[in-house]
């Protein structure tokens, strides 16, 4: 924790904002891996009234390009006020990230509004979400995330699939077992490839239909003000991390 906090204020700095920032951070995927990875967008918008929500299809998703959590998902246009959720975006985009949890990254990313073609599993319980934590490129651990019964649950997994308890059960701790995904060695090429460049990054993925989309970079887990409630990973996760001098 003490040094995802280093590396956020002064190593991951405002210069590198392309990589958070939702719609930029597509080029260095494609650089990296390819654009098959990607999932395919609609438009980026520099504004709500830039969108034409008329020619959107019946099924989208928008994401504030600038932060975590601006996201939207419409999977019936018909149901939608169109009023509440232009309200709803705009506030996004009057939202600097980095007032959150002065993560400097995102202080310079510009507010746009990313529109991305539907995909039925981002709406629904069958979604996993697959978080690689990664050290010098190297992959460590994988946390899965799912929602259950309506609540976020999530486990530890090692590169071996088995599932790492806690210390503590705690309430969003995923009693369910997971399957180990039948791309998972693509998976673990795709986060090295991703995470080469970078002391520590989190590399998001999901597997639908046995295809790998890219989800997002994660510089900072919690903007590391949380430890790690399986304890041992606090100390032998930070031990790896070499600091630059």
């Amino acid at each position: 924790m003490e040094k995802i906090q280093w590396l956020k204020l002064y190593h991951y700095k405002e210069q590198l904002g392309n990589l958070v920032d939702k719609y930029e951070v597509r080029h260095f995927v494609e650089s990296k891996i390819g654009a098959s990875y990607l999932n395919p967008i609609i438009g980026i918008y520099n504004s709500v009234e830039d969108i034409d929500f008329e020619n959107l299809p019946n099924q989208f998703v928008i994401k504030g390009t600038h932060g975590s959590g601006y996201n939207c998902i419409v999977n019936d246009k018909s149901k939608v006020n169109q009023n509440k959720l232009e309200h709803k975006l705009a506030s996004f985009l009057k939202a600097n990230y980095f007032n959150e949890n002065r993560e400097y990254i995102y202080k310079n990313v510009a507010p746009r509004l990313l529109v991305e073609e539907y995909i039925s599993e981002f709406d629904s319980s069958q979604l996993i979400d697959y978080k690689f934590y990664t050290v010098h490129g190297v992959p460590k651990y994988v946390l899965v995330k799912v929602i259950e019964n309506g609540k976020d649950k999530k486990c530890f997994y090692d590169l071996n699939w088995n599932k790492i308890y806690p210390d503590v059960i705690s309430s969003d701790f995923l009693q369910t077992d997971i399957s180990r995904p039948s791309n998972f060695n693509e998976m673990l090429e795709v986060v090295k490839k991703l995470s080469s460049d970078f002391i520590f990054v989190r590399v998001d993925l999901y597997s639908l239909q046995h295809k790998i989309i890219f989800g997002e970079l994660t510089f900072f887990p919690t903007a590391g003000v949380k430890r790690f409630k399986i304890e041992c990973f606090n100390k032998e996760l930070g031990d790896t991390i070499t600091l630059p001098l």
